[in-house]
């Protein structure tokens, strides 16, 4: 096509000439005028040469086209081909230059990041980080522009990111250098490893709960029987000395009233009437003190009974509840006092214990904590259970300590988030909480919270087959 116009419009030329010509010599157009024409005028063969030239460059132009228009066509498919590529990776894939500065940004880092491509093209990668981080970033491009940390620059090594909600998340990084037409870019390959960390704290904990469990095991099997003998020795002690108070009592008033001054002097001597008094006051704290490391003794064995396994059991919820409370009371004993509320209609709970007990922990002593840091009025924790419908327990614990601030509300349950001190908190214990509630029972985990009125846990657990009543004795 492209020669035949060629050819078409290089005939128009030679055609027009030759009619300009014989109008301007007022002859007409037949083809002996054109004939005498072209022999008066010999340049006028060359002009009916420009069809054959311009048929010529048309085909040569043409052939280009087409070539070019496939290697277009090829190159356009290796860029469908390529974004296709890019938008469907699971990783985020981030190119940005020298300076920082975004230049692409996939639909797995729109996905990670919660921002679109739009609205971060053009600026700056800090905006995708910590605000404690973009001089770190600024450091590790400055060394690779100096030739410092190039091969360092491709070890993948964990940091965080920010999100547009402001969440900090941990991140994995691959950074990689690119050169094109002479100049430096950078191609950031990034993946969300939240739920790697938090399976990997699981794994920690559960790990750290089984040798506590073992230990606790152990612990406990060693100190029953010894701990029995007290007890049934103290019994007797608080019997014996019962019946050396009635014998005193008989004795004094069967002796001779001469014999009773000096019998009242000898025991004086030897302060029996403090002894017979004293003494079962002592007893009574030593049982006191038995009984409570009976109590202690009988919640470890229910924390290491319950098993390491991945099978569900049936407890006995109000039975776990008390001897959470026990083993935590050592972090509210000075501070807050407990009050209970169990229904009367649910007790059994078909659940993964060991874990589940871990929740119990984590909430009470993050409710002893709340209440410590307030540091005023009487601290009270209250742990209520119900049913809700007919497959569904309900367990809240409550205090009334200051609450959770509204501006870190949507962060409680976010993976390595804090408020407390280095050393007292990692920002692990409500979000493992969160997981084992919701992904691993299908239950609810959520709170409600008010500024200096306190805080409540609900966690809302189902009730399956024979686990829906009470457990079997």
């Amino acid at each position: 096509m492209p020669t035949l116009l060629g050819a078409l419009f290089g005939l128009l030329f030679p055609v027009s000439t030759v009619l300009f010509m014989l109008h301007n010599e007022s002859q007409a157009f037949n083809r002996d005028n054109i004939a005498s024409l072209h022999l008066v005028h010999y340049d006028l063969f060359i002009l009916w040469t420009a069809p054959l030239v311009l048929a010529i460059f048309g085909g040569f132009i043409g052939t280009v086209t087409r070539k070019l228009k496939l290697e277009m066509h090829e190159l356009q498919s290796r860029t469908t081909q390529l974004n296709t590529v890019l938008d469907t990776a699971a990783s985020a894939i981030i190119t940005m230059d020298s300076q920082g500065t975004i230049l692409s940004f996939n639909h797995s880092a729109e996905d990670i990041f919660g921002i679109s491509a739009d609205e971060i093209i053009g600026k700056t990668v800090n905006h995708l980080m910590p605000d404690d981080l973009p001089n770190q970033r600024d450091s590790d491009l400055q060394h690779y522009l100096q030739g410092q940390s190039a091969e360092a620059s491709k070890q993948p090594r964990e940091t965080t990111g920010k999100r547009k909600n402001g969440e900090i998340f941990p991140i994995l990084l691959r950074l990689r250098p690119m050169i094109m037409e002479g100049k430096l870019f950078f191609a950031g390959m990034i993946d969300d490893i939240s739920e790697t960390k938090l399976l990997h704290s699981q794994l920690e904990q559960a790990q750290k709960l089984e040798a506590i469990g073992q230990l606790a095991s152990g612990v406990a099997h060693e100190i029953n029987t010894p701990i029995q003998y007290v007890g049934d020795n103290l019994a007797a002690l608080a019997d014996n000395f019962a019946d050396i108070a009635t014998y005193q009592a008989e004795l004094l008033n069967l002796i001779d009233e001469n014999f009773k001054p000096t019998l009242v002097a000898l025991a004086d001597k030897f302060d029996l009437p403090y002894i017979l008094t004293d003494s079962p006051k002592a007893i009574s704290q030593a049982q006191d003190g038995v009984a409570r490391v009976t109590e202690i003794v009988k919640a470890m064995k229910i924390f290491s009974h319950v098993g390491i396994d991945e099978s569900k059991q049936v407890i006995d919820l109000h039975e776990a509840l008390d001897s959470a409370l026990t083993i935590t009371r050592g972090t509210y004993k000075n501070i807050a006092r407990i009050e209970t509320d169990y229904a009367d209609d649910v007790n059994s709970l078909e659940c993964y214990a060991n874990e589940l007990n871990q929740v119990f922990l984590n909430l009470i002593v993050n409710a002893a904590q709340a209440i410590e840091e307030r540091q005023t009025g009487s601290g009270l924790i209250k742990i209520i259970t119900r049913k809700r419908g007919d497959n569904t327990v309900e367990i809240l614990i409550q205090d009334n300590g200051p609450g959770i601030p509204q501006a870190i509300q949507e962060k409680v349950f976010n993976l390595f988030f804090t408020t407390k001190p280095v050393g007292k908190g990692t920002g692990q214990g409500l979000s493992l909480a969160h997981a084992i509630v919701v992904e691993k029972h299908r239950g609810k985990l959520y709170f409600e919270s008010r500024p200096e009125s306190g805080t409540t846990f609900h966690i809302e657990l189902p009730l399956t087959g024979a686990a829906a009543g009470r457990l079997d004795d």
